[in-house]
This record gives C-alpha cells, structure tokens and sequence, in this order.
C-alpha cells in the first residue's frame, strides 16, 4: 500500500514501526491484520503514517489497509503466498477486488503484486502498449504484421516471459514495469481527451 506511493526508505521505516508494536506477530496474516480494528491500525502504522490519506483520495491509508485484508481473507487469501497463487489463477477477480476499494488503484495493484513477487498478467492496456511498441518495427512484413495484430493477452503474457529470460530479468519486474508504463499511458490519454 505504502510501496506505490512513497520512497523505499518511507517504507522501510512503516515497516519497522508496525514491527515494534507489535512483537511477535507475523507480518504476513492478512486474518491478524483484519481482525484488528482500523483505529488501533492507525496507531500501529506510527504518528506520521498513521492517520495519513491516499493521495488524491479523502481516506486514510489505515482504513484502505484493513477494508484490503478483509476482502482478500474473504476471497481466500491468507498470505502472500496466497496472494501469488491467487494472481495466477484467478487474476482478474483480485484485481476487481481490490480496485474497487476506494484508494487502491492500478499502481497500487501492480505494486502489491510486485511485492508479493508474483508476475501480473498482462492486460488489456499492456497488451495495447506491446503491439504498438513492435508496430514501430522497420521493414515489418506483411506477415509480421499480422502477427502483431493477433497477439492477445496469453501470447504478450508469453513474449514477457520470454523476453525477461533472455534479458536476464525477473518476469515480475518487467511486468511491473510494463503495467506502470501502460497505466501512465492511459491516464496520459484520458487527460488528453478531457481537454
């Protein structure tokens, strides 16, 4: 939640606080963290995080945290482990979930994923983003062309695995990257139609 929005460091010392008060408890028990009431939450994350608001949303950060944690445990979803096979499996369903709790958007969705080291499967914008990027190929053939024009979600979601492997990267950090890129391309595009 934090990681999307705010530098490492910011993060790290959240982490820290959250640590401190509360001792012996496991950082990765979305059921622990939902059974706590969002006030107390509030208290936990520190003074300065603590009653903290989402940019660009009127809510505090405590209360996003929580309403997460109890959705995902509703969904299944226990653990970070959990939140990786989730991904996998049922992608668009958590990812409707938590983008329709107000103050978690797209990034913040990418960001969770990234933290829980899962890939996110490419969609729809990503898949966009791919084909113009080899439309741009020169002297493409007729035959490439097409080939470009039919790649969907599962044949991009391949070409990123691929292309990590023979870039020696992790598949999660180059869909990150491609979903942060393809989230700012459409926001850019919707800014640039409202005007």
């Amino acid at each position: 939640m934090f990681a999307s929005q705010l530098p490492e460091q910011a993060v790290a010392d959240i982490a820290d606080t959250v640590m401190r008060r509360r001792p012996g408890s496991s950082l990765d028990n979305l059921v622990d963290l939902a059974a706590i009431d969002p006030v107390d939450l509030r208290t936990i994350l520190g003074e300065r995080w603590g009653d903290s608001t989402v940019l660009g949303v009127p809510r505090r950060r405590a209360d996003v945290i929580h309403e997460a944690a109890r959705l995902l445990t509703h969904s299944g979803v226990r653990s970070a482990f959990d939140m990786q096979d989730a991904i996998r499996t049922r992608t668009d369903e958590v990812a409707r979930l938590l983008l329709s709790i107000r103050g978690l958007g797209p990034g913040t969705w990418a960001s969770i994923a990234f933290m829980v080291h899962a890939p996110i499967p490419p969609n729809d914008d990503v898949v966009a983003l791919v084909k113009d990027a080899l439309r741009e190929a020169p002297d493409a053939s007729d035959e490439y062309a097409q080939a470009v024009e039919d790649l969907d979600r599962s044949a991009v979601g391949d070409l990123m695995r691929r292309t990590a492997h023979r870039l020696a990267s992790d598949e999660r950090v180059l869909s990150y990257g491609l979903h942060r890129v393809a989230d700012e391309r459409s926001r850019n595009a919707g800014m640039f139609i409202a005007k």
